[in-house]
């Protein structure tokens, strides 16, 4: 797996140059580790970043309440500008933003409806997935290694 994150790094830092970018990110599974109701902090931290920087979208996808998510992330309340959504309205969210997207999940539905120039991330820790031509990565852990390569590629 370590060369498909490799790959997946080098094309999340091109998603800098983006003039608009949603990214979207799975709370559970993705954000927080399977079993844990926490996200992970440094994911929470990226997200603020990303958050405060111009023509960048972020939202979390949960089936829980925009509340809830709330409390359990380490998001700053001041910027906003963060956007929840089920998983079923992502395709309309992605229509309303334009640009391109990052969107992180862990049900390959949700990456069905990308565009070409979007990158879609399957959270899986399956040894031998199916040759479906998903980018994976294994956990939470490596899901902060992407947001943290497009934090930095989006700052230049």
């Amino acid at each position: 797996m370590e060369t498909d994150l490799e790959e997946l790094l080098a094309d999340t830092a091109a998603l800098g140059e983006a003039p608009t970018l949603l990214v979207a990110c799975r709370f559970e599974g993705a954000l927080s580790p399977d079993g844990d109701d926490r996200a992970v902090q440094q994911s929470s931290e990226a997200l603020n970043v990303l958050l405060a920087l111009p023509g960048t979208t972020v939202a979390v996808i949960s089936r829980r309440s925009a509340e809830e998510v709330s409390e359990l992330m380490f998001l700053s309340g001041a910027k906003g500008g963060l956007r929840m959504c089920g998983p079923g309205d992502l395709t309309d969210l992605r229509r309303e933003v334009g640009g391109v997207a990052l969107v992180i999940d862990v049900e390959p539905e949700s990456l069905a409806g990308l565009g070409p120039d979007d990158v879609g991330v399957l959270v899986d820790d399956d040894e031998d997935p199916e040759d479906d031509g998903l980018r994976r990565i294994a956990d939470a852990d490596e899901v902060v290694e992407v947001l943290e390569e497009l934090v930095s590629a989006r700052r230049h």
